[in-house]
């Protein structure tokens, strides 16, 4: 072995970090915390997504005068295409994944809401709000169950495909 070859293999073996002293960053119960954490999040989409799904079920019928039922759709899905090709990126580099989770919920909220008032001045400009807000909530969902399936993997030694699988089986079975 040349000197160079020395140097990078002891660099790289100072630079490993054990299983651990990453273990030791964490409290005891971390584990609980991570599942707890889950199960909310997987709650949280039935609770938000069982009245979405309602409200978007009957739009085209609850709102046919004009065609505003279809419109606010058509609104919904074609923002969110465009939003998710050319700026879901830049939106979730600047928030962390549990923060784009809690802001892209407001969207779905107000789009709710609007249904109230419905006419093309409440309904089109929610529809826009809430497209953007679909990738984001779906992108930073993920993002944050793989994260928590990292630390979750750190902490017990498990394998983390196997974390990973459970984790979002156990997500989409709340949802």
């Amino acid at each position: 072995m040349s000197q160079d070859e020395n140097e990078i293999s002891e660099n790289i073996s100072n630079e490993l970090i054990t299983l651990e002293q990453v273990r030791k960053n964490y409290e005891p119960g971390e584990e609980k915390r991570i599942i707890k954490n889950l199960v909310v999040a997987g709650l949280s989409f039935v609770l938000l997504f069982s009245s979405y799904g309602s409200v978007v079920s009957i739009q085209s019928s609850l709102h046919g005068k004009n065609g505003l039922g279809a419109y606010s759709l058509a609104t919904i899905y074609i923002s969110g295409c465009v939003s998710s090709l050319f700026f879901l990126s830049f939106i979730l580099s600047k928030f962390s994944c549990k923060d784009a989770l809690f802001y892209s919920i407001f969207p779905y909220l107000a789009y709710m809401t609007a249904q109230f008032y419905p006419n093309f001045a409440t309904l089109i400009p929610t529809g826009v709000i809430l497209g953007i807000s679909g990738g984001i909530i779906w992108n930073s969902v993920s993002s944050y169950i793989s994260q928590i399936s990292q630390e979750y993997s750190y902490l017990t030694g498990e394998e983390l495909g196997s974390i990973l699988a459970r984790f979002f089986g156990l997500f989409f079975l709340l949802f």
